[in-house]
């Protein structure tokens, strides 16, 4: 009895847990060619929030369509992270709910190596969230 009660908790527990979250999908860049714009910063995302902004966005000037296949302007944006730097930099994008509204919040982690790489980190994210920095 205590076995079945345990077992229900615990598979009970992801679902519930997963309706709470507001979804950050991060689109993988491996297969993308996307460029990096000079002054690009890992503090300041760019947001995409349509499919013709996605044609002014100078990073995926050369894979509008692929973007456009991953991302679904009309729930999503699009927040698009570009920079170079130390090669071991990070950014993260998580989400919370706050009095019923979503918001991101960025952090970003330097790098301690002293080699120079480009990054690009694009997330796919409900359209009525903000982003905090």
């Amino acid at each position: 009895m205590r076995s079945a009660i345990l077992a229900a908790v615990f598979l009970a527990a992801p679902v519930l847990a997963a309706e709470d979250k507001p979804v950050v999908k991060e689109i993988p860049t491996k297969d993308l060619k996307l460029k990096v714009p000079n002054g690009g910063k890992p503090t300041a995302p760019v947001i995409v929030a349509s499919a013709e902004e996605l044609a002014k966005c100078p990073v995926c000037s050369g894979e509008i369509e692929a973007v456009k296949k991953l991302v679904d302007f009309s729930k999503e944006k699009l927040v698009v992270f570009a920079w170079a730097g130390s090669g071991q930099d990070k950014v993260e994008l998580t989400a919370e709910t706050k009095d019923g509204k979503t918001l991101l919040v960025t952090s970003f982690t330097p790098g301690r190596t002293r080699d120079l790489r480009q990054h690009v980190k694009l997330y796919a994210v409900p359209k009525g969230a903000e982003i905090k920095k």
